[in-house]
């Protein structure tokens, strides 16, 4: 036993108040009369709370001091999730680096597992490698018990545990710092297989699943999200009968606020969308007006429950092929944006209305990096799985005059154009333009979003849809008159790429989207 009771590398020791009576009320209220426990595995603790633990749970059970040894100093959150990797494979395969493994004896079988994790408030907690690494180890514990078998994992942290890796609906008590787990065994095993961070693509969960089947279709679906204006209308139009033109036949679902009008719900209904009403959710932290100041309404995805994974599209996309196969993956699954973030673009999600209250109660103390969604989401789920950059491929990466940026294009993607699966159309929108050509051309700061290609391929679509339905993309005679201020602006800045002296001849010139919404016999 004295082997058991060798105290952790002091490198992942951390100073916590530890309640050992807290601790113990809440492992005697969890225990029935049938629960023993046979053995305690520790991690991360000292030998004078080894000894404290034998305190708490003294009758029969065998005190495991779990020995983990430390990752190496070389191994940083920036190795684990590195801003760019060959997805190709065309030059190196990219890899993982190891992180250390629990040797666990194979008795006393071990019933709880305890770990205590570091969380320095005042730096970076949430991409510390070594709480990410004790987590991973506690959950590999529980994988490799026996099969319909409970292990209960108790964390003490004073910071909010991986809640994609131990999950709110497997939290069975969390009273100050104790956060007591009972997770769901296959589900562990299974996001185990995932590599450890994005230095790797991820892979789907169950790649044996044949995904065009409609055998669990009706639990997934795709979802998207209108609030505060209905400029996106049209998008939203375009990426449901993109999405329906690769042949996928699940639930569209679009989250839309009271700002979306009758007229326009109808539109998006006639496309596909099944509307789902919601109170959009202010960020609290945005100035009033801005663009973002509603943007935390996207949180109201996880309150779909009706479906155990939707796949969230933005409403400025294009799906271009099939992506049902990423209902295979799991939370959150996503593209790489930049350094060790992920695009919200395009994502996996598993709704839960416990993670929905998570993101609610964590909502006055998130410092989202860019003020929106997204840098909120980046700063709870630092524990994400990349999917391929063709699954959410920024528009303006089609076009690259930088020679330099154009070679790690090269890198990127053999072919040119590349095969893309979902393209994203950043700067000012394709329906808000002109269809015959890119007005972010006509603006010196948007030119770098600018793409003849990527806004052809968005008009492919719109041509396909039918009449009924291209009528909600018109423009209105204020759109109008800004694009050709816009035009002549360019024009007497004498723009080098002269897409100022094409002649418009977009038939939207003749009618208005006011007319339109006037009319009653439109449809």
């Amino acid at each position: 036993m004295e082997d058991n009771t060798a105290a952790a590398d002091v490198r992942y020791i951390s100073s916590l108040d530890i309640n050992w009576d807290q601790i113990s009320d809440i492992i005697k209220n969890m225990l029935t009369d049938k629960d023993t426990y046979k053995g305690i595995g520790l991690l991360n603790f000292n030998n004078s709370e080894i000894n404290r633990w034998k305190e708490v749970i003294p009758d029969h059970a065998e005190h495991v001091a779990l020995k983990l040894d430390p990752v190496s100093s070389n191994t940083t959150w920036e190795s684990l999730y590195p801003e760019w990797i060959d997805e190709e494979e065309q030059f190196n395969v990219p890899t993982c680096p190891a992180l250390p493994k629990i040797q666990v004896p194979e008795k006393p079988g071990i019933d709880l597992v305890a770990v205590k994790l570091p969380c320095n408030k005042r730096e970076s907690w949430s991409r510390n490698v070594a709480r990410l690494h004790l987590q991973l180890e506690a959950a590999r514990i529980v994988a490799n018990t026996e099969e319909n078998r409970a292990v209960r994992v108790l964390l003490l942290t004073e910071c909010l545990p991986i809640p994609n890796l131990f999950t709110c609906k497997d939290l069975v008590v969390r009273e100050g710092n104790v956060w007591l787990y009972e997770p769901e065994l296959s589900r562990l095993k299974d996001k185990l297989q995932l590599p450890i961070g994005s230095c790797e693509l991820a892979v789907p969960l169950k790649p044996n699943e044949n995904f065009h089947s409609e055998r669990s279709a009706y639990r997934e679906a795709y979802a998207t999200i209108l609030h505060s204006a209905e400029a996106y209308v049209c998008g939203a139009i375009a990426v449901a009968q993109s999405i329906r033109r690769t042949g996928s036949t699940r639930d569209l679902l679009i989250l839309v606020d009271e700002s979306i009008g009758e007229h326009h719900r109808r539109g998006l209904e006639l496309a596909g969308w099944k509307i789902r009403t919601i109170r959009r959710i202010r960020n609290p932290k945005a100035k009033r007006g801005l663009y973002n100041e509603w943007n935390y309404s996207k949180f109201r995805l996880w309150q779909l429950t009706d479906y155990d994974k939707i796949i969230f599209l933005d409403a400025d996309l294009l799906v271009l092929r099939n992506i049902d196969f990423l209902f295979g993956f799991p939370e959150i699954s996503a593209s790489g944006n930049h350094a060790a973030l992920f695009n919200s673009g395009v994502m996996v999600i598993e709704p839960s209305n416990c993670t929905f209250q998570m993101l609610i109660d964590q909502i006055n103390e998130i410092e989202s990096y860019n003020g929106g969604d997204q840098g909120f989401l980046n700063e709870i789920f630092t524990w994400w799985h990349r999917i391929p950059r063709r699954m959410n491929f920024l528009k303006h990466l089609w076009r690259i005059d930088d020679e330099r940026e154009r070679e790690m294009k090269n890198r990127l993607y053999r072919s040119d154009p590349p095969i893309l699966y979902v393209l994203h159309y950043l700067g000012r929108k394709p329906w808000v333009c002109f269809r015959d050509y890119d007005c972010n051309w006509n603006e010196k700061y948007a030119t770098k979003f600018a793409s003849d290609d990527a806004h052809e391929t968005w008009w492919k679509v719109f041509d396909e849809m039918p009449e009924r339905l291209r009528r909600f993309c018109l423009l209105s005679e204020k759109q109008k008159a800004r694009l050709e201020w816009d035009r002549r602006r360019a024009e007497r800045a004498n723009y080098s790429d002269g897409h100022w002296k094409i002649q418009i001849k977009d038939k939207r010139l003749k009618t208005c989207a006011e007319d339109f919404c006037l009319s009653e016999n439109v449809l």
